[in-house]
C-alpha cells in the first residue's frame, strides 16, 4: 500500500519523556494504512528506533483518501513500557506476535488467581 505521510506537529512532552507526533496520511488506495508501515515511516522521518514508536490513533476521513493520526516516540524501552498501556503495546506489534503476547497476559492473570 502506498501512502504519503506528512508530519504536522512534533512536540516534546517533558512530563512524560517522549515526543508526540501529529501526522496526516494521503493514501493512493482505499483502506486505512497498516500501523506497522506507519511506524516504519514515522521512525524514518523522525530518526527514531522503530520499536520505540507507538501509533496511538489513525482516523480516516469519510469519502476522502486522507487520514489524521497521532503517535508517541520514546527515548528508551523502559520508559515506553512504563507509560504506554499494555493494549497499545500489543496493538503496535506485528499480527503474528500479538496472539503470543495476549496468551502471556492471560497466563499471568491465571497465575495470580
Amino acid at each position: 500500500m502506498s501512502f504519503k505521510l506528512n508530519i504536522i506537529e512534533s512536540k516534546i512532552n517533558p512530563l512524560m519523556p517522549r515526543r508526540e507526533v501529529h501526522f496526516k496520511i494521503e493514501q493512493s488506495t482505499s483502506g486505512t494504512t497498516n500501523r506497522i508501515e506507519l511506524k516504519k515511516k514515522i521512525a524514518a522521518l523522525e530518526t527514531a528506533d522503530e520499536n520505540l514508536v507507538f501509533v496511538k490513533k489513525v482516523k480516516t476521513s469519510f469519502g476522502n483518501r486522507t487520514a489524521d493520526g497521532r503517535a508517541n516516540i520514546y527515548d528508551d524501552n523502559a520508559t515506553a513500557l512504563k507509560f504506554e498501556p499494555k493494549y497499545m503495546i500489543i496493538r503496535n506489534l506485528p499480527k503474528d506476535q500479538r496472539e503470543d503476547e495476549r496468551a502471556k497476559i492471560r497466563e499471568a492473570k491465571r497465575k495470580k488467581k
